[in-house]
């Protein structure tokens, strides 16, 4: 038996600079850091059965690798053409399509699983590309780069890629100063709301000449990112997510609803919060929240019944637990 365990993701500053319709016109910039909610993949060779066992939101079993219907496990079993009926299942420990990117996680962490199994020497770049190309040209799920690279790398990390698609990774040492901003003023409240992330960003590129320089904007408050972590004051940070989300607004008439818009403006008029963007694609999933009181919004958000994650820092990307 094998078991990956894979972070999740929150991007914190030029997320969608990622895309290709906005990285080989200007080239990409963003800073993502992992956190400590997962995605475990388990992995086992059926030796005595014909048949292969997959567990993950539905159970299925098929014959052949082509019957099986979750489609990111099927085309990863054929990438690296896996021969040997397979039990695989899935956990996550937080709401999938929530944009935190399960899928790329899952992948990444599958792959894992599939080199420690058939004892592949994969570098953490063969691996991100890797589930890139399976993820995004194999399944036609459009997205971006950060997930795959977050998910192999954990910690804090800035990503550059320039117009040929040439990736330059730079994982940050993560100061105190830093790991006590994030750990003490930053919260993600979930909205409640399930999206599909690839059709919001899909809604993006098909404006991709009318929004080109809202991403502009939103690259350029990486510069600020790293001081405004490591500031005393959490309300600087509060001010580049609040600009970061204005922006992010005009992407698409997906990025956003009423109901969201409505749950953001009570997160800063009732619960005091500084600031905040919703994380991911849009559309739903979790608002990444800053507050100069985190115990006090904490026990008022448990009193209202409001879901939220007060997460750390994972400075491991995915990994073999268990083999």
């Amino acid at each position: 038996m094998i078991i990956s365990k894979t972070p999740y993701r929150i991007p914190l500053t030029g997320g969608g600079t990622d895309l290709d319709f906005y990285f080989k016109k200007k080239g990409g910039e963003l800073f993502s850091v992992a956190i400590n909610q997962y995605v475990y993949v388990h992995l086992q060779e059926r030796k005595i059965e014909s048949n292969y066992l997959i567990q993950a939101t539905d159970s299925e079993f098929a014959n052949n690798i082509k019957d099986l219907k979750h489609i990111l496990i099927r085309e990863t079993l054929k990438f690296f053409k896996i021969t040997e009926k397979m039990h695989i299942g899935t956990y996550t420990t937080i709401p999938t399509k929530t944009g935190l990117g399960t899928s790329s996680a899952m992948i990444v962490g599958l792959i894992n699983c599939i080199k420690k199994f058939k004892n592949l020497h994969l570098s953490n770049l063969e691996i991100i590309k890797k589930a890139y190309e399976i993820e995004r040209n194999v399944c036609k799920l459009y997205g971006g780069w950060q997930d795959q690279i977050i998910s192999q790398y954990g910690g804090l990390v800035k990503i550059k890629i320039d117009k040929k698609s040439k990736l330059n990774i730079k994982k940050i040492k993560i100061s105190s100063k830093i790991k006590k901003t994030i750990h003490n003023h930053l919260l993600l409240v979930y909205t409640k709301i399930k999206r599909e992330s690839s059709k919001v960003v899909l809604s993006q590129k098909k404006r991709e000449e009318k929004i080109i320089r809202y991403y502009d904007k939103i690259k350029n408050l990486n510069k600020f990112l790293i001081n405004a972590l490591q500031s005393k004051n959490s309300e600087v940070l509060a001010d580049i997510f609040k600009e970061h989300w204005e922006y992010k607004k005009k992407l698409s008439n997906q990025m956003t609803s009423k109901s969201i818009n409505i749950l953001f403006e009570k997160l800063i008029r009732k619960y005091n919060f500084s600031g905040g963007k919703l994380v991911g694609a849009g559309g739903g999933g979790f608002f990444l929240m800053v507050t100069k009181n985190k115990k006090s919004v904490i026990k008022r958000l448990k009193k209202d019944r409001i879901g939220f994650i007060d997460f750390k820092v994972e400075n491991i990307g995915s990994r073999i637990i268990e083999s």
